[in-house]
């Protein structure tokens, strides 16, 4: 391959980093998760202004409520409660209310929104509350919906919408919801191809059976190393028309998801979880190179990585440190799933695009 001057070159490149700005992508990962989407309400007011009013308010504390479950340790959170905040306080929290879905009548409002609330406020409120804040993220979880044999269509259908709207994506444990092609019992081949579209670590497999007035989900994650049987979830029925199925089963969804949560936080604040740092060197032979190194660091700025520095830039390379949490062998596994492979020389740590 013939390359340009090294003066050309380098002016393309850094023009490329000017592009990166690896900073504003750590901290839009870390920001995602103080969105809370999928906040469900169902308001009655004496008109539909006053109807669509109360509903936005009551997803406002619906929210906050579980951005605080999101953000806090269990045992703290029981030993403290949930912090009461006036209403005046909690708008100056919330920086938006997006509507996802809604409907109206002349005395009703239902609708499904996401609200999304300012970091820093938020962090020094619960501080102020002497609760500790785990705003980290780690790689995602694909989550495979299944039911047992002779389930309806309906169910089926009514469970895998709970998981796919329910706004599990923004945890710090991000939840995606897996096409309906992955079947069967739990197994890393079949759902490994899945998982890593979704560049997740590892998958959960779901499978729900209702009984009676009783809905009920057994949880195994399986993952490239190892099976792990993660309980089984429960939810009352109450009630027979279609709203109190949803509930039961958005109730199995939570549940499942507050256990991966609080599993990741508890590594997090027993310092499994902990932070390091590395300086590695980007070795690429074309622009296309650095972008596909880009697209993954950025992208892994979504979970395990942040305050990502470019030091210097030159012909062959790049040389880049950035802060993690885990341990090497998570953020190894990230960076392949993302196309790049992080590898040691005697010279230090490098990032190379992973061959195919």
């Amino acid at each position: 391959m013939k390359f340009p001057p090294l003066a050309a070159f380098a002016a393309v490149f850094l023009a490329a980093l000017c592009a990166f700005a690896p900073g504003a992508a750590s901290a839009q990962g870390r920001d995602n998760v103080y969105a809370v989407a999928g906040v469900h309400v169902d308001e009655t007011a004496a008109n539909a202004a006053a109807a669509q009013q109360a509903g936005l308010a009551a997803a406002q504390r619906a929210g906050f409520e579980r951005l605080v479950r999101r953000l806090t340790i269990p045992d703290e959170l029981t030993a403290r409660g949930v912090p009461q905040v006036e209403t005046a306080t909690l708008d100056r929290l919330v920086s938006s209310v997006d509507v996802e879905q809604e409907r109206r009548s002349g005395t009703r409002y239902i609708g499904r929104l996401t609200v999304r609330f300012d970091p820093s406020g938020v962090r020094t409120l619960l501080r102020q509350f002497n609760l500790t804040v785990v705003d980290t993220r780690t790689a995602p979880v694909l989550v495979a919906p299944l039911v047992v044999t002779g389930t309806s269509e309906e169910m089926t259908a009514l469970w895998r919408e709970v998981w796919a709207t329910g706004g599990f994506g923004d945890e710090l444990v991000p939840l995606a919801t897996a096409p309906e092609g992955l079947q069967g019992a739990p197994a890393w081949a079949t759902a490994q191809p899945f998982a890593q579209s979704a560049a997740a670590a590892s998958a959960l497999y779901a499978t729900l059976r209702v009984q009676g007035g009783a809905a009920t989900a057994s949880l195994v994650e399986i993952d490239a190393n190892a099976r792990r049987d993660r309980g089984e979830v429960s939810a009352r029925i109450n009630g027979e028309d279609p709203a109190a199925l949803r509930a039961a089963l958005a109730s199995l969804a939570d549940q499942a998801s507050t256990r991966i949560q609080n599993d990741w936080k508890s590594r997090v604040a027993t310092g499994g979880g902990q932070r390091g740092r590395i300086n590695t060197t980007a070795l690429y032979t074309t622009q296309a190179q650095w972008e596909q190194i880009k697209e993954a660091l950025e992208g892994a700025a979504q979970t395990l990585i942040s305050e990502i520095r470019i030091e210097a830039v030159g012909r062959q390379g790049a040389l880049i440190s950035f802060s993690f949490v885990g341990d090497r062998s998570q953020l190894t596994a990230e960076l392949q799933r993302r196309g790049v492979a992080l590898g040691d020389t005697a010279q230090g740590a490098t990032l190379r695009v992973a061959p195919r």
